[in-house]
């Protein structure tokens, strides 16, 4: 009796605070590559190389508390094709341009994989996957998941 009530105990407690998890994974076959756990507030990177310019591309989106990725920031070297003029507060900052302030929510992140244009994804500042960690031109989602 005593252990089905700290059974249950446990249970209602976890149910008070789910765990998160951030999730990049193969959208055809459903394949995890990465789970990790995060939070409210961490922050994500998205690294990456323009496909056209061939220019340093950085993304960083917080997490908010419906676990929506918010884009705050974009950093890139220079414009170009495809690249926004008119995202949020602009500045430049040690050689990149700067967007900031941008507010744009994404229940997920999803693109086409290539070893090429993908450097790595950052998480609160630590490398939690690097290019050839995922398989080239293949489709890919990162999103939030409840645990």
């Amino acid at each position: 009796m005593i252990l089905l009530i700290s059974f249950l105990h446990m249970r209602f407690i976890y149910s008070l605070h789910p765990s998160y998890y951030l999730i990049i994974k193969e959208e055809t076959t459903g394949e995890i590559f990465v789970s990790i756990e995060v939070e409210e507030g961490d922050e994500v990177a998205f690294h990456w190389i323009h496909s056209v310019e061939h220019i340093p591309w950085i993304e960083y989106f917080v997490i908010d508390e419906k676990k929506n990725f918010v884009l705050k920031e974009i950093r890139f070297k220079g414009f170009g094709a495809g690249i926004p003029h008119d995202k949020g507060e602009v500045k430049v900052e040690d050689g990149y341009i700067v967007m900031m302030d941008i507010e744009e929510k994404f229940e997920a992140y999803q693109w086409i994989h290539s070893h090429t244009a993908t450097e790595r994804i950052t998480l609160n500042g630590e490398e939690i996957v690097k290019s050839t960690d995922l398989p080239h031109h293949e489709y890919i989602k990162m999103a939030i998941q409840e645990r």
